[in-house]
Protein backbone atom coordinates (compact mmCIF):
# COMPACT_ATOMS: atom_id res chain seq x y z
CA UNK A 1 0.00 0.00 0.00
CA UNK A 2 1.36 3.14 -1.06
CA UNK A 3 1.00 6.43 1.33
CA UNK A 4 0.45 9.60 -0.96
CA UNK A 5 2.45 12.37 0.15
CA UNK A 6 1.07 15.32 1.66
CA UNK A 7 1.87 18.57 0.30
CA UNK A 8 3.89 20.07 2.34
CA UNK A 9 2.66 23.29 4.37
CA UNK A 10 4.46 26.70 4.38
CA UNK A 11 6.31 27.94 7.45
CA UNK A 12 5.37 31.02 8.99
CA UNK A 13 7.87 32.85 7.56
CA UNK A 14 7.11 32.16 4.01
CA UNK A 15 3.43 32.66 4.18
CA UNK A 16 3.99 35.70 5.92
CA UNK A 17 6.69 36.40 2.75
CA UNK A 18 3.50 35.54 0.37
CA UNK A 19 1.58 38.30 1.97
CA UNK A 20 4.11 40.78 2.06
CA UNK A 21 4.75 40.01 -1.57
CA UNK A 22 1.44 41.04 -2.12
CA UNK A 23 1.20 43.68 0.13
CA UNK A 24 4.06 45.13 -1.99
CA UNK A 25 2.75 44.84 -5.20
CA UNK A 26 5.45 41.89 -5.80
CA UNK A 27 8.63 43.26 -4.96
CA UNK A 28 10.18 40.29 -3.57
CA UNK A 29 13.20 41.46 -1.43
CA UNK A 30 11.02 43.72 0.24
CA UNK A 31 8.60 41.34 1.21
CA UNK A 32 11.47 39.46 2.10
CA UNK A 33 13.30 42.18 4.33
CA UNK A 34 9.00 42.32 6.62
CA UNK A 35 9.24 38.53 6.48
CA UNK A 36 12.92 37.65 7.59
CA UNK A 37 15.81 39.36 9.95
CA UNK A 38 17.84 40.61 7.45
CA UNK A 39 19.97 43.01 9.90
CA UNK A 40 23.06 41.38 9.05
CA UNK A 41 22.91 40.77 5.67
CA UNK A 42 23.62 42.37 2.47
CA UNK A 43 21.52 43.85 0.51
CA UNK A 44 22.25 41.37 -2.56
CA UNK A 45 21.92 38.39 -0.14
CA UNK A 46 18.44 39.66 0.45
CA UNK A 47 17.68 40.06 -3.33
CA UNK A 48 18.65 36.23 -3.77
CA UNK A 49 16.97 34.36 -0.93
CA UNK A 50 13.48 36.29 -1.99
CA UNK A 51 14.93 35.24 -5.47
CA UNK A 52 15.20 31.89 -4.17
CA UNK A 53 11.36 31.66 -2.66
CA UNK A 54 10.21 33.36 -5.96
CA UNK A 55 11.13 29.86 -7.51
CA UNK A 56 10.03 27.48 -4.59
CA UNK A 57 6.66 26.32 -6.27
CA UNK A 58 4.98 26.39 -3.05
CA UNK A 59 5.56 29.78 -2.36
CA UNK A 60 4.16 30.66 -5.84
CA UNK A 61 1.25 28.17 -5.71
CA UNK A 62 0.50 30.03 -2.62
CA UNK A 63 0.70 33.55 -4.09
CA UNK A 64 -1.16 32.76 -6.74
CA UNK A 65 -3.84 31.53 -4.09
CA UNK A 66 -4.03 34.62 -2.53
CA UNK A 67 -3.75 36.34 -5.07
CA UNK A 68 -7.41 34.97 -6.26
CA UNK A 69 -8.76 35.21 -2.88
CA UNK A 70 -8.15 38.93 -2.70
CA UNK A 71 -9.68 39.44 -6.52
CA UNK A 72 -12.97 37.58 -5.04
CA UNK A 73 -13.51 39.44 -2.44
CA UNK A 74 -12.34 42.78 -4.54
CA UNK A 75 -15.34 41.59 -6.60
CA UNK A 76 -17.54 41.02 -3.73
CA UNK A 77 -17.28 44.73 -2.54
CA UNK A 78 -17.20 46.31 -5.76
CA UNK A 79 -20.89 44.55 -6.20
CA UNK A 80 -22.05 45.68 -2.86
CA UNK A 81 -20.88 49.63 -3.25
CA UNK A 82 -22.28 49.57 -7.18
CA UNK A 83 -25.56 48.22 -5.16
CA UNK A 84 -24.88 51.08 -2.64
CA UNK A 85 -24.31 53.58 -5.78
CA UNK A 86 -27.93 52.06 -7.72
CA UNK A 87 -29.75 52.50 -4.26
CA UNK A 88 -28.61 56.44 -4.21
CA UNK A 89 -29.50 57.01 -7.81
CA UNK A 90 -32.48 55.68 -7.36
CA UNK A 91 -33.83 56.64 -3.90
CA UNK A 92 -37.08 58.74 -4.05
CA UNK A 93 -36.86 61.47 -1.52
CA UNK A 94 -41.27 60.97 -1.30
CA UNK A 95 -40.43 57.55 0.73
CA UNK A 96 -39.26 60.12 3.45
CA UNK A 97 -42.40 60.73 4.39
CA UNK A 98 -45.73 59.47 5.15
CA UNK A 99 -49.37 60.52 5.68
CA UNK A 100 -50.62 60.17 9.28
CA UNK A 101 -53.85 58.29 9.56
CA UNK A 102 -54.76 59.95 12.27
CA UNK A 103 -54.51 63.82 11.10
CA UNK A 104 -53.97 63.14 7.64
CA UNK A 105 -50.71 65.28 7.43
CA UNK A 106 -47.54 64.25 6.14
CA UNK A 107 -44.72 63.03 8.48
CA UNK A 108 -41.20 62.36 8.15
CA UNK A 109 -39.86 58.98 8.37
CA UNK A 110 -37.96 58.52 11.52
CA UNK A 111 -34.59 56.52 10.57
CA UNK A 112 -35.41 53.21 11.72
CA UNK A 113 -38.88 53.43 9.62
CA UNK A 114 -36.59 54.01 6.17
CA UNK A 115 -35.91 50.77 4.25
CA UNK A 116 -32.42 49.67 3.44
CA UNK A 117 -32.36 51.14 -0.21
CA UNK A 118 -33.53 54.96 1.81
CA UNK A 119 -30.66 54.49 4.36
CA UNK A 120 -28.36 53.90 1.83
CA UNK A 121 -28.91 57.23 0.26
CA UNK A 122 -28.28 59.25 3.32
CA UNK A 123 -25.88 61.21 3.68
CA UNK A 124 -26.81 62.92 7.26
CA UNK A 125 -29.20 63.19 9.70
CA UNK A 126 -30.27 66.01 11.75
CA UNK A 127 -32.13 67.00 14.64
CA UNK A 128 -34.56 64.18 16.55
CA UNK A 129 -37.83 62.97 17.20
CA UNK A 130 -40.33 64.67 15.27
CA UNK A 131 -38.00 67.78 13.90
CA UNK A 132 -35.25 65.01 12.15
CA UNK A 133 -34.17 66.24 8.48
CA UNK A 134 -32.22 64.33 6.17
CA UNK A 135 -29.42 65.12 3.86
CA UNK A 136 -29.57 62.48 0.60
CA UNK A 137 -25.87 61.87 -0.98
CA UNK A 138 -26.03 63.20 -4.70
CA UNK A 139 -27.06 61.29 -7.55
CA UNK A 140 -25.49 62.97 -10.10
CA UNK A 141 -22.13 62.38 -8.29
CA UNK A 142 -23.29 58.59 -7.42
CA UNK A 143 -24.16 58.81 -11.34
CA UNK A 144 -21.06 59.58 -12.26
CA UNK A 145 -18.96 57.13 -9.87
CA UNK A 146 -20.97 54.31 -11.45
CA UNK A 147 -20.58 55.22 -14.93
CA UNK A 148 -16.88 56.17 -14.41
CA UNK A 149 -16.32 52.64 -12.92
CA UNK A 150 -17.80 50.69 -15.99
CA UNK A 151 -16.29 52.95 -18.75
CA UNK A 152 -19.90 54.31 -19.24
CA UNK A 153 -18.63 57.32 -21.57
CA UNK A 154 -21.05 60.61 -21.86
CA UNK A 155 -20.47 62.32 -24.60
CA UNK A 156 -19.03 66.13 -23.90
CA UNK A 157 -22.35 67.99 -25.09
CA UNK A 158 -25.56 66.24 -26.34
CA UNK A 159 -28.41 68.07 -28.12
CA UNK A 160 -32.09 66.86 -27.04
CA UNK A 161 -34.59 66.88 -30.41
CA UNK A 162 -37.97 66.42 -30.80
CA UNK A 163 -39.16 66.94 -34.59
CA UNK A 164 -35.87 68.52 -35.51
CA UNK A 165 -36.21 71.38 -33.29
CA UNK A 166 -33.90 71.83 -30.07
CA UNK A 167 -35.91 71.46 -27.08
CA UNK A 168 -33.01 71.69 -25.15
CA UNK A 169 -29.00 71.16 -24.27
CA UNK A 170 -27.48 68.83 -21.18
CA UNK A 171 -23.94 69.99 -20.70
CA UNK A 172 -21.70 67.51 -18.79
CA UNK A 173 -18.05 68.86 -17.55
CA UNK A 174 -18.42 71.92 -18.58
CA UNK A 175 -17.55 75.36 -16.68
CA UNK A 176 -19.54 78.40 -16.51
CA UNK A 177 -17.27 80.74 -17.95
CA UNK A 178 -17.71 78.41 -21.39
CA UNK A 179 -20.58 80.35 -22.42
Amino acid sequence: MQMKNKPQRLTEKQERFCRHYLDTDGNASEAYRMSYDTSKMQPSTVHYSAWELMNNPKVTQRIDELRADRRKATEEQRKEIEARLIDIITADPSELYYTDPATGQARIRQPWQLSKKMRHAVKAIRGKGENVSYELHGKIDAARLLGSWNGWDAPQQLDVRQCNAVMGELRIGFDDDDD
